[in-house]
């Protein structure tokens, strides 16, 4: 039946031999790379005895064929539309190809678009009726295996939780596992009480970034943080102690993708207490989560007020952003205001400086500026450029600093590393040296960017249009350009409790530093 299929193939093509490529797979850690080794072999052994030659190999090595966007199988199907030498694709089993009828379906159609025919050498189905069928039935039967496989595992994987075992992934930063159970990692938990820390004590995250960064600590993959790293960290309610599992939802039936944001109902989460080792205290994670929490809520009166300042006023006290806000008294008078947002929080948690009147801030930040531009000439000009130079190489060789660091430490690594491949020819050293030499790729390709970015730096001429056009934005006083303009000039205010400092990005004949004390400030009961 099989030999007939290929002798048609081979009159329709007008060869007197067939090519084919090999696709194979396995699926997770629990089945081992001889799995595909196996494959291989007996594919080619089947391909021999019917006079078919190999051409290529495709291999994908731990991946479910319940999703589609496995890297070997995308190229063997680009490589399918491009390349004429070849006809067959062999796979051991169809349920090598794919586990989703709808996957199998709209694959095997675009093969035969591309001139190209798909056989299981175990199964050697021809394009008979009854091939068709029983194909659709082992397809059917074994999207039911993985599906069922899938339930099964998750029963196994509840009650390891339940015990407060390991299930897998990497664990966050702060843990390793030893004997299936998380123990602390000393170095790696004093990272993570640090970014609580500074995390309460008002500091943003990009200085907490810097902070971590400079005494060497790194994230559980040994990368520089970002913002999403430390988000993960500040939301992970493990540190607390507790374990918790089943809490992200699964991925998409369609697209495959999972959003680490969106969480599933809390009856299905599972939760256990004091079953792993503690970092931080309970207290100090829900003060975090209060921060977060009083983030994201937002005023819906706030659209219906102007705040020019917006993301430029922090609180002298704690450290905190202060944000516009709207209020009324009993007699209906309106007030208009930047307030600290800490001072919306629980009373435990409440900073207690002064809410200012916008429009008064507003006015002395719009005069500071006025005053600062009306000052600015030709020497000015150079003593900002100057600055600006000077300010920007002090930034790029930080930056280089930290980066040429952890090239340093990877080179360290990647040197261990090598002296164990050389004896021991370790799969698992290997992943990990070239795991490695990618990361220093990365960050070499960071320092070039660096470098590059010295070619495009500012120059005099652009700085002079910036400043006439600073002085056009004043005259127009819309309030677009007002605020673009503050955006330019203004580094940040701060409000403390006898003064405010209004600091701009440079000094042109006036004090780069204003401060308004107590007297001349206009300030809004802070029990209002």
């Amino acid at each position: 039946m099989i030999q007939n299929y290929l002798e048609k193939i081979k009159n329709q093509y007008e060869v007197n031999c067939l090519r084919a490529v090999i696709y194979v797979r396995y699926s997770s850690d629990n089945q081992r790379v001889e799995s595909i080794d196996a494959q291989i072999r007996l594919i080619k052994e089947w391909a021999k005895e019917h006079n078919i030659i190999i051409s290529a190999i495709y291999a994908d090595e731990a991946q479910t064929a319940k999703r589609d966007d496995r890297k070997q199988f995308q190229q063997m199907m680009s490589d399918s539309k491009r390349q004429n030498d070849w006809q067959l694709v062999l796979v051991h089993k169809l349920d090598r190809f794919a586990r989703n009828r709808i996957d199998s379906a709209i694959y095997r159609s675009e093969l035969r678009k591309n001139k190209k025919y798909l056989i299981s050498t175990t199964e050697q189905f021809d394009d008979s009726p009854e091939s068709s069928m029983m194909e659709a039935i082992i397809e059917a039967m074994a999207e039911y295996y993985s599906k069922n496989l899938s339930r099964e595992v998750m029963k196994g994987l509840t009650e390891n939780a339940l015990k407060g075992k390991f299930c897998g992934g990497i664990p966050p930063l702060g843990y390793d596992i030893q004997d299936g159970r998380y123990v602390l990692n000393t170095f790696e938990s004093q990272a993570v009480r640090l970014i609580y820390s500074r995390f309460l004590e008002g500091l943003s995250y990009s200085k907490i970034i810097i902070e971590l960064n400079e005494k060497g600590y790194r994230t559980k993959r040994n990368a520089l943080f970002t913002n999403n790293s430390l988000y993960e960290i500040l939301r992970n309610e493990r540190y607390t102690g507790t374990f918790v599992y089943n809490k992200i939802v699964s991925r998409d039936e369609f697209t495959g993708n999972r959003s680490r944001h969106k969480c599933k109902p809390e009856s299905d989460i599972i939760r256990v207490e004091n079953m792993i080792p503690a970092i931080i205290s309970k207290t100090d994670f829900q003060k975090a989560q209060c921060i977060f929490n009083s983030r994201r809520r937002k005023y819906t009166n706030n659209a219906k007020e102007t705040y020019l300042l917006s993301g430029k006023i922090r609180c002298g006290v704690c450290g905190g952003s202060y944000i516009g806000t709207r209020k009324f008294n009993g007699n209906g008078t309106k007030y208009i205001a930047y307030q600290c947002n800490i001072k919306r929080r629980s009373a435990k948690l409440r900073c207690d400086n002064d809410s200012i009147s916008r429009d008064w801030i507003e006015t002395i930040v719009l005069q500071a500026i006025n005053d600062y531009v009306i000052q600015v000439n030709d020497k000015g000009i150079a003593d900002i450029y100057e600055e600006c130079i000077k300010k920007y190489n002090q930034d790029n060789s930080e930056a280089a600093g930290v980066i040429k660091k952890q090239i340093v430490e990877i080179d360290r690594q990647l040197d261990r590393i090598s002296e164990v491949v050389s004896i021991t020819s370790s799969s698992t050293m290997i992943e990990k040296l070239l795991a490695y030499e990618k990361q220093k790729e990365e960050l070499n390709k960071q320092l070039r960017e660096l470098k590059a970015k010295n070619n495009s730096i500012i120059t005099i001429e652009e700085l002079k249009a910036l400043v006439v056009t600073a002085k056009k934005m004043l005259k127009e006083k819309s309030l677009p350009r007002v605020k673009e303009l503050i955006d330019l000039i203004v580094k940040e205010i701060i409000i403390n409790k006898d003064n405010v400092e209004i600091h701009l990005h440079f000094g042109v004949g006036v004090n780069k530093n204003i401060l308004i004390e107590q007297r001349h400030m206009n300030k809004l009961c802070s029990s209002q």
